[in-house]
């Protein structure tokens, strides 16, 4: 059951894997979705950066995203997005 729900999401996105250096602390990384059009595959692009920024305890801060237009051979749509990580601003609780 586990391996089946793996398989089935691994299906509907998947990214490049490949956080790229954009230069002058900015990077890049290209995700693609079977589903919700470009939302979709904007949305895969977010949430892999934010785990790349998590890992050094940072938040992600998009500065642009470049929209492939057409679908892929699998219906996919396909959206780079460049981004910067940012220091999380401290909590000031009182």
């Amino acid at each position: 059951m586990l391996l089946s729900t793996v398989l089935l999401l691994a299906g509907c996105s998947h990214s490049s894997g490949n956080v790229r250096d954009a230069g002058n602390g900015r990077h890049s990384i290209t995700a693609s979705a079977n589903w919700g059009g470009y939302t979709g595959s904007r949305e895969e692009a977010i949430a892999q950066a934010s785990e790349f920024c998590a890992r050094s305890r940072q938040s992600v801060a998009i500065d642009s995203f470049e929209d492939q237009p057409g679908a892929g051979t699998k219906g996919t749509q396909t959206s780079t997005m460049v981004f910067s990580c940012a220091v999380r601003p401290a909590r000031n609780y009182q």
